[in-house]
């Protein structure tokens, strides 16, 4: 009998061809989220996903020397719906070369910098304040060498399939191969669950009212670390 198709597989790393499918999948991973699209109070999600293509290649190539991406893919529709970006420490720049973005020339470059300048990207500033204790946070915990997962985004119609865990899993086969701890704030609840499956701990944490920027609801942040270096 023929084998069963995989639902999912985890590709790295990501391109700059991939700007428009990473868009799609990262806005929708928190559109739902009300301490995300509080900020952008009178945008629809198709005109953000516009704004984030645009921006997308840009990002991509950013630090290229320490940043790593990956995605995962529907097998059946071919569509993009996780992604996670992880920053290595300097020292480790050598190591995962297979999820770094391939460079582009310095034409490609020069366009989608411009591309990433014209998009729409003003969103309230008065939000930031919800955020003021985290780098607090890495002042306090931050020891030695580590990478953090800098960004993890899960399209709803795909949650609770195992897509976030492929994603959090690889990078803990890496860090651990590296001798490297793991950091990362996690921002509302939905993934906590996850992460603590996963053998994070957490540091951290802090409860906030979304009340006075328009909606009765706690701001839920955490920081995690996943021990690696001493397995």
């Amino acid at each position: 009998m023929p084998s069963a198709t995989v639902p999912y597989r985890l590709e790295c790393p990501c391109t700059v061809d991939d700007g428009a499918g990473l868009a799609k999948s990262n806005v929708s991973a928190f559109w739902t989220e009300s301490w995300w699209n509080l900020m952008w109070p009178t945008r629809t999600r198709e005109s953000l996903i516009e704004s984030v293509t645009a921006r997308m290649p840009k990002n991509l190539l950013t630090e290229r020397d320490l940043r790593r991406h990956q995605k995962v893919i529907d097998s059946e529709s071919g569509e993009i719906v996780g992604y996670a970006r992880w920053i290595l420490p300097a020292s480790h720049k050598g190591d995962w070369l297979e999820a770094q973005t391939p460079d582009v020339s310095d034409e490609l470059k020069k366009r989608f910098s411009a591309n990433h300048l014209k998009a729409n990207w003003n969103y309230r500033e008065d939000m930031d304040a919800l955020d003021e204790h985290i780098p607090k946070w890495k002042k306090k915990h931050q020891r030695g060498q580590f990478i953090v997962l800098d960004y993890l985004g899960v399209r709803p119609d795909h949650h609770r399939q195992g897509v976030g865990s492929m994603l959090v899993q690889s990078g803990i086969e890496t860090a651990t191969s590296l001798g490297l701890d793991i950091y990362l704030v996690a921002m509302g609840r939905n993934a906590l669950g996850m992460y603590l499956k996963a053998g994070f701990e957490i540091l951290d944490e802090n409860t906030q009212d979304l009340g006075p920027y328009g909606v009765n609801e706690p701001y839920y942040t955490y920081y995690l670390v996943k021990r690696t270096a001493s397995v």
